[in-house]
């Protein structure tokens, strides 16, 4: 639970509030951060950031005001002082054209489930020691110079409302590393990323082990350039991931669908979206996503279909945006989804899919990517690193810089296979509030007449 000094102000506030007639949330975000980054082989950066962060709003009618305190709590006083300010804002706020949804915690929760004490406390020392391992066993090698960063934390969250006494507390910690090969003459790159909840879930060797398996297709193959226009890709975890959320972001804001802006917009539940290969979900209780158990209105959040089998299945609603519309809230007033793309039937090692992909481009990552056109699922985004030809079931070259310009339920509706092998990618920002996010996909996703739309002549 919360630090009970900490936890112990913010009741006396919300209870001071309640007595006042004073319809308050209250919402506490407390981070640990660590993290180094790599520049020309070397540490470049390490730093640590220990913030707490209060967040109060008020409601009144239609009006709402908020503050939000970056600093120690310290005493009553201070937090009445936000309090009453946030009261201020919500006076001289424009009313709303709805009747905005207060927050109520459903039930109480405590969860530290995803806490682990050595991640929280993993030293700069301990980061730099496996970076420096990796890098003095590859870097003789070859011309190659690395980069890339590692964040390491934990994240308390606290919830409460003058609505009842429940409370809503949540810590976990998360990691994720990046190391970036970058070969100096011929300037192709590979990418070795990590997701973590706990300690000491990957070392030295399984990142020096991936990249040596691709180091010697880099070395002795000169770059292939792909036609432009129609090409079978097999997708890696990390373009599936991105695929995933611009999937997210153009058809299932529930706001946009309302709007008319999405992608879903001019379908209604039971219609056939995608291929019956696709099934996403918002799934909490997945073990490979970091499990947000409740959302910043009190509720408990399950899991919820988006689409089943290619079909569409529902649509996720905020609080703002149910209440405008006339809908109920489904656990969405979120920053950190924990999206599932279900796995397939496909077989889980990618050499064997390999064998059934047997000619096709192999794009593991997404780079640079955007939706200039949500209304249609129109998105764009690169190829960059470890990209590479198959030719008859086998690596054979690595690919020049390819942009896929293409819809995603045009894609999702070309899906040949997909592998039975669940992974986890971290998606987390690294800017702004620590907020944990990975989506949990399949390792590989082979899909047909994927439109590639420009190919560079350089890596």
């Amino acid at each position: 639970m919360l630090e009970p000094k900490l936890r112990d102000l913010i009741v006396q506030v919300r209870n001071y509030a309640r007595q006042k007639g004073i319809n308050a949330e209250f919402s506490l975000h407390r981070e640990r951060s660590s993290l180094i980054r790599l520049g020309n082989s070397a540490i470049a950066l390490s730093t640590s950031e220990e913030l707490t962060r209060l967040d109060i709003s008020v409601m009144q009618g239609r009006r709402v005001g908020a503050i939000s305190l970056t600093a120690n709590l310290t005493s009553l006083d201070q937090l009445k002082t936000a309090l009453h300010q946030a009261e201020e804002n919500c006076r001289n706020a424009l009313p709303k054209d709805y009747d905005p949804i207060f927050g109520v915690v459903e039930e109480p929760i405590a969860d530290t489930t995803g806490y682990d004490p050595a991640l929280e406390n993993l030293s700069p020392q301990a980061k730099a020691d496996l970076c420096a391992r990796v890098i003095k066993t590859v870097k003789p090698k070859g011309n190659y110079d690395f980069s890339g960063s590692w964040s390491t934390g934990s994240t308390e969250i606290y919830y409460t409302t003058t609505a009842n006494d429940h409370e809503a507390y949540r810590r976990l910690t998360d990691g994720k590393l990046v190391i970036v090969l970058k070969e100096q003459v011929k300037k192709w790159e590979l990418s070795v990323n990590r997701t973590q909840k706990k300690a000491n879930e990957f070392d030295a060797d399984g990142i020096i082990a991936e990249l040596e398996t691709l180091l010697p297709i880099y070395e002795q193959n000169p770059g292939f350039h792909p036609q432009i226009g129609p090409q079978k890709v097999l997708f890696g975890a990390g373009a599936i991931a991105d695929l995933l959320g611009l999937c997210l972001w153009g058809g299932f804001i529930g706001r946009f669908y309302e709007e008319g802006r999405a992608f879903t917009s001019k379908y209604k539940f039971g219609d056939k979206i995608f291929s019956e290969h696709i099934t996403i979900v918002d799934d909490p209780a997945n073990q490979l996503v970091f499990q947000m158990p409740f959302d910043f209105i009190g509720k408990r959040r399950k899991l919820f279909k988006l689409v089943e089998k290619g079909v569409f299945a529902g649509m996720p609603y905020d609080s703002q945006t149910a209440a405008k519309y006339k809908k109920q809230p489904t656990g969405h007033d979120i920053e950190n989804w924990d999206l599932v793309m279900v796995t397939g039937t496909g077989p889980a090692d990618l050499n064997q899919a390999l064998q059934l992909a047997d000619n096709a481009l192999y794009i593991p990552h997404l780079h640079y990517t955007h939706l200039p056109d949500p209304t249609r699922g129109i998105f764009t985004g690169s190829s960059r690193f470890n990209a590479l030809l198959i030719k008859d079931g086998k690596f054979v070259a690595p690919i020049f810089s390819s942009r896929i310009t293409d819809a995603i339920p045009n894609l999702f509706n070309q899906v040949i296979a997909v592998s039975s092998q669940a992974v986890a990618e971290n998606v987390s920002s690294t800017y702004e509030r620590r907020t944990p996010s990975a989506y949990a996909v399949p390792s590989w996703l082979l899909c047909d007449k994927v439109n590639i739309s420009d190919v560079a002549d350089s890596f």
